[in-house]
């Protein structure tokens, strides 16, 4: 609560209305699950009174940071539990993450015990493997909203608007509680000795720099790259926890056959045979890839009127993933060599059994 007040009494200082609203909202919930129905109560009228209905989501809009050329957004808004994130992350990882959202939950007790914390988060690592997916699951634990940073037009076609708009979105969230996320970090931060950069894109991580330094201590910040590489090394400095992301193990692969086939029925409950041909198969793909083979099969079945996931259909998914050079025969050879009949294949593609049975002779030939 004291919190609350000291953003509060900021929000004065600097005649912000729009910090003053959001925190004096935050308090009155805050007062309501404390069981002070009476002053949160009071608190709503005053701002009822003072702030016309539909004024305060309007005003959100109206200072959404804006490119300075186009006047296009630069920043999405998700509210926190408007994308629920089922997750399976490696424990190494998952422990990290849950440091970083006790840290970002006890904000206030830190504020108050004098501790000064950066709340920055670094993650990396291959494309897929689930970073966006854990800074929205992040937000969802932490009761934040997460503001996305859209890369593409923060990086202006004038250069020299660049760390303009980096300054209005820092500006932007440090007016409520959320949570800003960076995506493609590398864009903006990359290293200042890289001899093909231009000395004006070089600047511009100075200004990101100097907007990270000056956050306050409440304010989150959770950063994302695939290419650790390129960063420039002061950016590291500035992170309090940085988490590698990377692809599933064998456990993880596990978890995630049964999550993302959940709620349809499927095969591999009762054919653990079958379980393990798949998993064999999706090593090596990212979670993302992983997901995307389930939700095409799921609205394969939707579509024909049933909500069971079938290993055929899952196989094909593969195929139509890890399988370059596709051809019927191909197929038919891929579906074979994975465990799957002659019958099974005719029935799946259609094809005559005949057909799939001169495909096979063929192949072995």
């Amino acid at each position: 609560m004291e919190t609350e007040v000291l953003r509060i009494i900021e929000g004065g200082l600097s005649n912000d209305k729009r910090k003053i609203i959001t925190y004096s909202t935050k308090l009155a919930d805050r007062l309501s699950k404390e069981g002070n129905e009476s002053l949160a109560k009071c608190i709503r009228q005053k701002i009822s009174t003072s702030v016309p209905q539909g004024q305060a989501q309007a005003d959100a809009i109206r200072l959404m940071p804006l490119d300075v050329d186009s006047h296009l957004k630069i920043v999405e808004v998700y509210p926190a539990n408007t994308i629920r994130q089922n997750i399976v992350l490696d424990p190494s990882v998952e422990r990290q993450v849950s440091e970083f959202v006790n840290l970002v939950s006890h904000s206030s007790e830190l504020e108050l015990a004098g501790l000064d914390i950066k709340k920055t988060l670094l993650l990396y690592g291959q494309p897929g493997c689930g970073k966006t997916s854990i800074a929205h699951y992040i937000s969802e634990k932490t009761g934040l909203p997460l503001i996305v940073a859209r890369l593409d037009g923060v990086v202006s076609s004038l250069l020299g608007s660049t760390a303009k708009n980096l300054r209005r979105i820092f500006d932007y969230v440090q007016s409520m509680p959320c949570i800003l996320f960076l995506d493609e970090f590398d864009a903006i931060a990359k290293a200042r000795d890289d001899i093909h950069e231009l000395g004006e894109l070089k600047r511009v991580i100075n200004s990101l720099l100097q907007n990270i330094d000056g956050m306050r201590s409440d304010c989150v910040l959770i950063a994302a790259t695939n290419h650790p590489e390129m960063l420039d090394t002061a950016v590291w400095r500035r992170f309090v926890q940085v988490v590698e992301v990377g692809l599933p193990s064998e456990k993880q692969l596990l978890e995630m056959i049964d999550v993302f086939s959940t709620p349809f029925s499927n095969e591999f409950t009762s054919d653990s045979q079958k379980k393990k041909v798949f998993m064999e198969l999706v090593k090596g793909l990212s979670p993302s890839v992983i997901k995307t083979i389930f939700d095409r099969v799921k609205a394969k079945s939707v579509i024909a009127g049933s909500q069971r996931i079938e290993t055929e259909q899952l196989l094909q998914g593969v195929y139509d993933v890890t399988c370059n050079n596709k051809t019927e025969c191909g197929y038919v050879l891929f579906l074979s060599n994975h465990g799957v009949t002659q019958t099974e294949i005719s029935k799946h593609t259609g094809l005559s059994l005949r057909k799939v049975k001169n495909y096979l002779s063929t192949s072995k030939k």
